[in-house]
């Protein structure tokens, strides 16, 4: 009974995907009918629909914003605001339908400013959740821009242009729609990778990514001259409403999880594909006689190389901090932070090779370490080490090494007059003082092997000399003292 409670528990969706019939159910299907009608009206009269669905969602973003934790509301009032200004060239666009049944050229410029600006404030709305969600997976979502970017010019290429050509718009309106329709799919892109890269779902991040997708698809409408054009447009207020009234409205800000970043050779073949496809595809269409976007392709390089520059980068980091970190791991110490047995021989050898001139190593072997270890255990023992090796290297010269030598056993290498009579100073003071571990107060002794080195040394002669040095201290040693042997 327990394994199948926690089987179950495993497949079952977060509660905070369940719907509230009574509120977001009600407003999904009501704003839905909506559009699904929109053909059935009569042309002068499709801008009431239109001005309906746009203003519904304020409600659901005004009870979002309360909803939503302090320092994460950000998203919420950007999205009210794109809101907001779309619906001022709503309302403009349905008094003309009603009155007219056209537009005039002053108020179809007022229009397609608050086209712009809305636009503008949603999408800046969606990248505050991508950077907020997605802080974690900066590599990943540079990935999907690339890819949604690389695959919007294939589209263009393909249809919106010779549409566009074809029905006689202006350079300057082809521009404007190649911008929107290049930033709808990279912040598309960046919304599904942190959809679907994540702990759990969190729903209100999907339905502001459809809501991105509809505003992408009302733009293809329009390009290709659709009668359906507004319906996408539409559907894309009932997708924010729908977010901002979803319980999981709240984690839409959250930082979710980090994958793993690796760049393994399918992914590299597919962002080299996208990178290469709007250029390729622009040759093609040279070779058959076609006629190509040149603003096309100086748009997508100048998106696409920087982003391109940034992974880069960014791998190299990684990969840098990857190298250093196993540097670290294969000369450190894990428990003490100290350089292991494997840097302390590579420096004896190093400095060998510098010369053997006032080169000391001194040999050191706790006494009465094991005691403590099975008394007070394990965990107590790890302290006692630590406490050690704090002691040890606190005001250490820079050309100076202490190195846990493996066990209750340290090395010491320094250079110079009156080196080693410094750190025989230091061991000194610690056998004097009290050491905490395991929530006691202990002391312990040190036998120390002092040797020096000789023109024909190795460093496993010093080592070695050093080592029976400490055995000989060790042997006349007093509990809870210094014990000295020179080699």
């Amino acid at each position: 009974m327990v394994a199948d409670s926690a089987r179950l528990s495993k497949v079952r969706p977060d509660p905070s995907d369940d719907w509230n019939v009574s509120l977001p159910g009600l407003y999904a299907t009501l704003t839905s009918l909506l559009v699904v009608t929109y053909p059935a009206w009569p042309l002068e009269q499709r801008g009431w629909p239109v001005l309906v669905v746009g203003l519904s969602p304020l409600p659901a973003l005004l009870l979002g914003l309360r909803r939503a934790r302090a320092g994460t509301r950000l998203a919420w009032w950007l999205l009210l605001g794109g809101t907001v200004v779309y619906d001022v060239g709503n309302v403009v666009w349905a008094w003309l339908l009603a009155e007219s049944g056209q537009a005039v050229a002053d108020a179809d410029a007022i229009v397609r400013f608050t086209m712009v600006g809305g636009g503008a404030l949603i999408l800046a709305a969606s990248l505050v959740v991508v950077l907020r969600r997605g802080r974690k997976d900066i590599g990943g979502i540079i990935d999907s821009v690339i890819a949604a970017i690389g695959l919007s010019g294939v589209l263009w290429n393909i249809v919106l242009y010779p549409a566009m050509t074809t029905h006689g718009m202006s350079t300057n309106q082809q521009i404007s729609r190649l911008l929107n329709v290049f930033l709808l799919a990279g912040t598309l892109g960046a919304l599904v990778r942190v959809s679907l890269v994540a702990d759990r779902r969190v729903t209100s991040v999907r339905l502001l990514g459809a809501s991105v997708a509809f505003a992408l698809l009302d733009n293809v409408s329009a390009a290709i001259g659709t009668e359906w054009v507004n319906i996408p447009y539409m559907a894309a207020f009932v997708a924010v409403g729908c977010a901002a009234l979803h319980p999981s409205m709240a984690e839409m800000s959250t930082p979710g999880p980090a994958p793993v970043d690796g760049l393994g050779t399918g992914r590299l073949v597919f962002l080299g594909a996208m990178l290469a496809v709007a250029p390729v595809i622009g040759g093609c269409r040279v070779m058959l006689g076609l006629p190509i976007d040149g603003v096309l392709l100086a748009i997508s390089s100048i998106g696409m190389i920087p982003l391109v520059m940034v992974r880069i980068a960014r791998l190299s980091n990684a990969w840098r901090e990857a190298e250093h970190a196993l540097q670290r791991l294969a000369t450190s110490d894990p428990l003490t932070g100290l350089p292991n047995r494997a840097a302390c021989v590579g420096r004896i050898e190093a400095e060998l090779a510098a010369g053997p001139d006032d080169l000391t190593v001194l040999f050191c072997d706790l006494d009465g370490f094991k005691p403590v270890n099975d008394r007070l255990g394990h965990a107590a023992g790890d302290a006692l080490l630590v406490g050690v090796a704090d002691h040890l290297r606190r005001g250490l010269r820079d050309n100076d090494l202490v190195s846990r030598f493996g066990g209750d056993e340290f090395v010491i290498v320094c250079r110079g007059p009156g080196a080693a009579d410094a750190m025989v100073d230091r061991i000194r003071t610690l056998v004097t003082r009290a050491l905490v571990a395991g929530g006691e107060q202990v002391r312990i002794g040190i036998s120390v092997g002092i040797t020096s080195a000789q023109p024909s040394d190795t460093a496993d002669a010093v080592l070695t000399r050093a080592d029976l040095a400490m055995y000989q201290a060790k042997r006349r040693k007093r509990i809870g003292a210094l014990s000295l042997a020179s080699a």
